[in-house]
């Protein structure tokens, strides 16, 4: 019993052990972008059901243009009801016949045609899909790397503030501040914690998202100081043809290609619809000079007659047309949209790396050098605590500024790249 218990000790601290490691393990690898689009492309159910269902459609596909399945007829003719022989009258007989229904023209092959179509609308919202969650799961990664970032540009003005803090109790314990002073900055300095725990909730609140999207190796994401990099967006040229292979518009072809195959589909029942039937009936017994009594073989068609068409054919095809005009609509509605997305989106773009430029080539600058300049004259005696402290957040706002520009720049260059598309 002593030796269980010390291997039972033993095994504890071992796995404790590999927990540990397992753990400082996973704190070390940073999830890349790369990674965290694959791990949500793999996890999405949406994506995988309309792949699903692209697949479901093609067999349908393959079994609608099948003949329908023959029919077996079994049956007793004539049978006598004072004797039930079989032999007793020449017309009893047993019979087993088959029956075979060919559909109207062409329609089983247009209603598989038809059923394709509907395949290709699947397999195009699944592609659909996979562009927004991409562009979704980049645009939550490029949040958090905001945040993240916040985070450290905040952690960094505290020190700075916890600096002034002291060196304005020092002047005022001499008599060179005044109390107010000492009010204002102890004042910033708490502001700063709050802005803080502000973005400590941001943070918690984009990964909650995050975990949606990729589980919990969201948590394995950090800012490294590099940006990440996404795919180059042309811009040069804007044809109407550049989004005809958009997954949307590819989605909606299909509902018009579906739609125009229910006119031809409609326009079938004009034509009769045809049922073979073979059949073979079997007799006993001998007729009258002694030979034995043929059986019998029969073979009929049948089939109907369109005439009355005006309240029944006419307006099946009538309603399909109108659904094909709404199709078409619809798919216009769709382009039309896709390009107006794209024109609003490329315009925020070219304006967020216009401003990104100014505030990488002299805001930014500036407003360190005027927060420099400002440390120096408090200092000296000739500068304000007020003007100190006006300089120092309007720094603290610009870096946050310009962090928050250069987020939205890539954000917008991800939805340049859902609706135009990428070469991976």
């Amino acid at each position: 019993m002593l030796t269980f218990k010390k291997n039972t000790v033993w095994l504890t601290i071992i796995l404790l052990l590999n927990t540990t490691q397992l753990v400082a393990g996973v704190t070390r690898n940073n999830l890349s972008l790369q990674q965290a689009e694959r791990l949500a492309v793999e996890r999405d159910t949406i994506l995988q059901m309309n792949r699903t269902q692209s697949q479901a459609f093609y067999e349908r596909s393959i079994a609608a243009d099948t003949l329908p399945d023959p029919k077996v007829k079994l049956g007793l003719l004539n049978y006598p009801t004072d004797t039930f022989a079989r032999d007793q009258e020449p017309m009893t007989q047993t019979k087993i016949a088959i029956q075979q229904m060919i559909p109207r023209g062409d329609t089983l092959g247009i209603k598989s045609r038809r059923t394709l179509k509907s395949s290709e609308a699947r397999g195009a919202a699944a592609l659909n899909r996979e562009r927004m969650v991409i562009m979704q799961v980049r645009s939550m990664y490029l949040e958090l790397l905001y945040w993240l970032r916040a985070e450290e540009v905040v952690a960094q003005n505290k020190i700075l503030f916890n600096k002034l803090v002291r060196i304005t109790e020092s002047q005022y314990a001499s008599g060179i501040q005044r109390q107010q002073d000492v009010i204002r900055a102890a004042l910033e300095l708490d502001m700063l914690d709050d802005r803080m725990d502000a973005i400590k909730t941001k943070q918690e609140q984009t990964r909650a998202q995050l975990i949606k999207l990729i589980g919990v190796e969201a948590l394995n994401i950090r800012h490294t100081g590099e940006s990440p990099a996404l795919a180059d967006v042309e811009l040069e040229n804007e044809p109407a043809s550049q989004f005809e292979n958009h997954p949307k518009v590819v989605m909606e072809d299909a509902k018009v290609a579906r739609s125009q195959y229910g006119i031809e589909l409609a326009k079938q029942s004009y034509k009769p619809e045809w049922m073979v039937e073979l059949s073979y009936g079997f007799r006993d017994g001998t007729n009258p000079n002694g030979s034995e009594r043929a059986d019998f073989a029969s073979a009929m068609v049948s089939f109907d007659i369109p005439l009355f068409t005006k309240d029944r054919q006419d307006r099946h095809v009538a309603a399909s047309k109108l659904s094909y005009q709404a199709s078409t609509d619809a798919r216009e509605d769709v382009l039309r949209e896709i390009q107006s997305e794209y024109k609003q989106t490329k315009a925020a773009w070219l304006r967020l790396k216009s401003r990104l430029q100014r505030y990488q080539g002299t805001i930014v600058p500036q407003a360190k050098d005027n927060a420099s300049a400002a440390l120096l004259a408090y200092q000296s005696r000739r500068g304000d605590f007020t003007s100190l402290m006006r300089a120092r957040i309007t720094e603290l706002e610009t870096e946050l500024k310009f962090s928050r520009l250069h987020v939205n720049l890539l954000k917008s260059q991800a939805k340049l790249l859902y609706l135009v598309g990428e070469t991976r």
